[in-house]
């Protein structure tokens, strides 16, 4: 996940009355994870860590978070017969 705007996080949490610490306690995270996340300093996060934060600040994740897509890798597959092409057995 990544956040839409980190200052509606803060101007929300504020609003609740809750520290950076009070937050972060609820979400199940630390409170360098929500000052990262507020300043900008930590863009991506986990979407189980965005759903907590956003059900703590009373709103729809949604609201404060962005879905992104993880990167595709592809995954090269080893033809397990092609190393045995080409032997011949003694």
């Amino acid at each position: 996940m990544k956040m839409k705007d980190r200052e509606q996080m803060k101007r929300w949490r504020v609003r609740k009355g809750l520290t950076q610490g009070d937050l972060a306690f609820l979400a199940g995270c630390t409170q360098q994870t929500i000052s990262l996340l507020e300043t900008g300093k930590m863009t991506t996060l986990t979407e189980d860590l965005a759903i907590a934060i956003a059900k703590r600040l009373g709103h729809d994740w949604e609201d404060l978070f962005v879905a992104c897509e993880a990167a595709v890798v592809p995954v090269a597959k080893s033809d397990v017969n092609s190393s045995s092409r080409g032997l011949v057995s003694a």
